[in-house]
């Protein structure tokens, strides 16, 4: 399982409006890698989250960089978690970017489902756009905190592959 950067910065910030959704599926999931499921951590994902938290044309209230790394040094002192190397994603990138069409700010997200789709891992997001790049084996779409589950629905939206308690 992988984080995208818009559930580690929510889950970083208690000012985010998606802390509470985003802190708790953290927590469970890096609990879970304890005993044993997967939880990978990008490195364009982390290098992602030091960019957003640090710059203060985002918050108000700039992340410390000391508290941004230690946050990350956190997940990784976890028993389980582990990161993921660099460099094999290039020919599923090429693919998607040329299937897709895609450019600008799709690039990104576009590097991260390769990364994600070549080890066999597979994403948490509260971005609905990773639905155009990773089937639903491969990616989970937390619901937002303003989205009204709907009696005896879990509050993760997507697929059976989410942290299980």
């Amino acid at each position: 399982m992988t984080p995208d950067v818009n559930v580690l910065v929510a889950a970083s910030r208690a000012d985010h409006p998606q802390h509470a959704v985003a802190r708790a599926w953290l927590e469970e999931a890096v609990h879970a890698s304890g005993a044993g499921a997967a939880f990978t951590l990008m490195p364009i994902v982390l290098a992602s989250f030091l960019q957003f938290v640090t710059s203060p044309k985002i918050f108000q209230k700039a992340t410390l960089i000391e508290d941004a790394v230690a946050f990350i040094d956190a997940m990784l002192a976890s028993p389980g978690v582990q990161l993921a190397p660099l460099g094999p994603e290039w020919s599923k990138l090429r693919q998607l970017c040329l299937a897709k069409q895609l450019g600008g700010n799709d690039v990104s997200d576009a590097r991260l489902s390769a990364a994600v789709s070549h080890p066999g891992e597979y994403l948490v997001s509260f971005d609905r756009g990773f639905r155009k790049l990773l089937s639903r084996s491969q990616f989970t779409l937390l619901v937002p905190s303003w989205a009204q589950p709907r009696p005896g629905t879990s509050r993760f939206a997507g697929d059976a592959n989410r942290v299980a308690l």
